[in-house]
């Protein structure tokens, strides 16, 4: 398992995908990662996450751009090019945790984060 932390770059999104027949909820949304290296710079890691199912439902109201969030997933590196051309790395990371680590208003905090075992199967989009 992966974990990080960081703050959502922008909205999360909600959409239907056709997974094996059935239609099923995706949620998506970049997390930048801050990095102090030994010189005191700071580089940014973008990293992709990916919820599914009623967990996405349930979570996408809640991940907004600038809120800081945990995540815990497995992983995959991956790539794109950029609009300058460049190949630029990050991860893809498929969310089975998430916790909001910001304080904003009681009432905006989710009833649960994290996928349960019983349905931890289902939260894959390939099986």
């Amino acid at each position: 398992m992966f974990t990080t932390m960081g703050n959502i770059g922008k909205d999360a999104t909600l959409r239907k995908v056709n997974v094996n027949g059935v239609e099923t909820s995706v949620c998506s949304f970049w997390i930048a990662e801050n990095i102090k290296k030994r010189d005191n710079t700071v580089r940014t890691l973008w990293h992709k996450v990916t919820i599914w199912r009623g967990y996405a439902e349930a979570m996408v109201q809640y991940l907004k751009s600038g809120r800081h969030v945990y995540v815990t997933g497995t992983v995959e590196a991956k790539t794109y090019t950029s609009k300058d051309n460049r190949i630029v790395p990050y991860i893809d990371i498929q969310a089975s945790e998430i916790k909001l680590l910001d304080s904003k208003k009681d009432d905006d905090v989710p009833p649960e984060t994290e996928v349960s075992e019983e349905n931890a199967e289902e939260e894959t989009p390939w099986d």
